[in-house]
């Protein structure tokens, strides 16, 4: 584990910088050390600090919920709030008379705990409610607040939780990863190995005569995985030349013979790299031919189950049938879903590098696919997809103007060198920005931050999903260093044996 895990602490709390903050005021103010801030964000330079960004700050472990009575309470009317009994809390507090009371008297609350909370600038009462699964009236109570419209950034608020609240589900996880960089992977999962339950390895092309073309690299990127205790996958996809190939797909999904082939290959290709089993990620597939991937996905998950591997699906998001929509309509979510062991959603691209400047997976379209994935497959066998990368759109945008790839270790190197605030979209929960390079060239970019990922991740566990997954164009580094902790801290971790 890394340095982060070291700490013991239960929670995590996310700080977005403001105008005059350094990390030495910020380690002071929360009453952790430095050097902790530091390591956990994996900051070089505490002096290179962006308005906007959002860092990771150790928490304290819960602690017992004290409340202060005020006028008009009494233990009775606390036991119901509290979902307790008079005498529990009477026992608790020594209180010889439950009857009576004092008002300034400070309660400790039986079977109730709870984590300091700093309000953040896009927050309001109903927010932190939601985020923490708490009613909002009980925050309210617990923190005496005369007019919930009046709440204010860096104010402290304390938020009751339960052990069952604290307590978090085991997720498991999948990674993509690229056939290049093999040293760089290794370096890679050397610090964050642990986290990763499924290792995807992109990709293997499947050609026209259905045989299945192995990329150099690819032998070497299964044994590293291996070595780290994760489980391959190997990604089959309908690439040509030409990129994701609708003509490709409809000659491998029509033709029976081809389609035998490809199975019976697919067969031989996990057992020749010991993979745990199999990713098919086809994609700009024609619409008509939903019936045809839908019987290709249930012969190859029959073939394949008896023997022990996996099938796992990548679908393309959407919140409706759409069965005649491009890029789409090809996926029936119900029918993949009962045939599939995992089904990956795809829940990224929203902004995408022909397109014009958004964010890449906006959490209020997410929910909206999730939703619907949910309503017709098992969320026991769903991976939200949450995307390790940003775009970087020149502006104006045309259509001959693409966005670039960034990673998200140089966003806010990126942000610093030319002195931008950074902005942060509500209704997405996307962080971005806008500046003017050396030449005059206005350029927007957006990206995930911790608060982003923050939310995907309570989006997955909510809805009590099998995991999330990424898609990264890199190796190295994989992902970004905040990501880690929330993790951990949403999560217990994961299970390496399913």
């Amino acid at each position: 584990m890394m340095d982060y895990i070291k700490t013991g602490c239960a929670s995590m709390e996310i700080y977005v910088i403001q105008p005059g903050d350094t990390l030495f005021g910020i380690s002071r103010r929360y009453g952790v050390s430095l050097t902790a801030i530091l390591n956990l964000n994996e900051l070089s330079d505490p002096e290179q600090l962006v308005i906007g960004q959002a860092i990771l700050i150790p928490g304290p472990p819960p602690r017992p919920l004290q409340y202060t009575i005020v006028t008009g309470d009494s233990l009775y009317r606390l036991a119901n709030i509290f979902n307790t009994s008079v005498t529990r809390i009477a026992q608790t507090n020594n209180i010889p008379n439950p009857g009576l009371i004092q008002t300034g008297t400070i309660l400790t609350i039986p079977d109730w705990f709870q984590v300091s909370y700093i309000v953040r600038p896009e927050d309001t009462l109903y927010i932190i409610a939601g985020r923490f699964n708490v009613p909002l009236n009980l925050l309210i109570k617990v923190n005496q607040i005369s007019n919930p419209a009046l709440i204010f950034a860096g104010q402290m608020l304390n938020i009751p939780q339960r052990p069952s609240q604290i307590g978090k589900p085991i997720s498991h996880t999948l990674a993509y990863f690229q056939l290049t960089n093999p040293s760089g992977l290794r370096r890679s999962l050397t610090a964050i190995s642990p986290y990763i339950t499924y290792g995807a390895v992109f990709h293997f092309p499947v050609a026209v005569d259905g045989s299945i073309t192995i990329l150099n690299n690819a032998a070497q990127v299964v044994d590293i995985l291996k070595d780290f205790n994760i489980r391959p996958l190997i990604v089959i996809t309908n690439w040509s030349p030409t990129g994701f190939d609708p003509e490709l797909a409809r000659t491998i999904l029509s033709d029976s013979a081809v389609k035998a082939k490809v199975i019976v290959n697919v067969s031989s290709l996990v057992k020749q790299f010991g993979s745990a089993g199999i990713n098919v990620d086809f994609e700009n597939m024609y619409p008509g031919d939903r019936p045809l991937f839908t019987n290709f996905i249930r012969e190859l998950a029959a073939a394949l189950k008896p023997q022990g591997f996996l099938t796992v699906v990548s679908v393309a998001p959407k919140s409706s049938n759409l069965a005649n929509a491009p890029w789409v309509g090809a996926f029936d979510y119900a029918a993949i879903g009962s045939a599939a062991d995992l089904v990956f959603f795809m829940t990224y691209e929203w902004g995408w590098i022909g397109g014009p400047p958004m964010a890449v997976s906006p959490i209020n379209q997410v929910r909206r696919v999730l939703n619907y994935g949910v309503s017709l497959i098992p969320a026991a066998k769903i991976l939200q997809g949450v995307p390790f990368y940003g775009y970087n759109w020149p502006l104006p945008h045309t259509p001959d103007r693409p966005a670039t790839p960034l990673n998200l270790v140089n966003v806010y190197p990126l942000a610093y060198h030319y002195h931008v605030i950074i902005n942060y979209d509500l209704a997405s929960e996307s962080p971005w920005f806008r500046y003017h390079d050396e030449q005059g060239a206005e350029h927007e970019v957006w990206f995930d931050d911790a608060r982003s990922i923050e939310a995907k991740y309570r989006l997955s566990r909510n809805l009590n999903l099998h995991g999330v997954g990424w898609w990264t164009y890199l190796n190295e580094p994989y992902g970004f260093p905040q990501n880690w902790p929330l993790l951990e801290d949403m999560f217990k971790g994961r299970l390496k044996s399913n």
